[in-house]
């Protein structure tokens, strides 16, 4: 459901089995947003939200953390750990969207694009 909601606005989606793999194929395709679960297995979406940030061509990129942990400390510690938005599943399309519009508008508004 995520990923054709992600292509209802256009976009190309490039999928990844793991955190270790999501890494790889983030460093070559170069997204503008990743949707990023928190419980991947080998590298989990800390870790990878880690690696992300500490990368100078990567950590300007959108990073939106899909979980089923939804509590206040779980939507702060994501905030705190560098994600731009927490969803929580099951995702219904309109959540989906509006944090698509959110996240591309705000990039749309930087000077480099990013």
């Amino acid at each position: 459901m995520l990923r054709q909601a992600v292509e209802s606005f256009g976009a190309s989606v490039t999928v990844a089995g793991d955190g270790r793999q999501a890494l790889r194929v983030v460093s070559w395709v170069r997204p503008d947003l990743v949707l990023c679960d928190l419980r991947m297995p080998v590298v989990d979406g800390f870790g990878f939200i880690d690696h992300l940030r500490q990368d100078p061509k990567l950590s300007r990129t959108a990073v939106l953390a899909v979980t089923a942990l939804g509590s206040d400390a779980d939507v702060r510690r994501t905030w705190e750990a560098g994600f731009d938005g927490h969803l929580v599943k099951p995702v219904d399309y309109e959540t989906i969207a509006a944090q698509l519009e959110r996240i591309f508008w705000a990039h749309r508004r930087q000077p480099d694009g990013r």
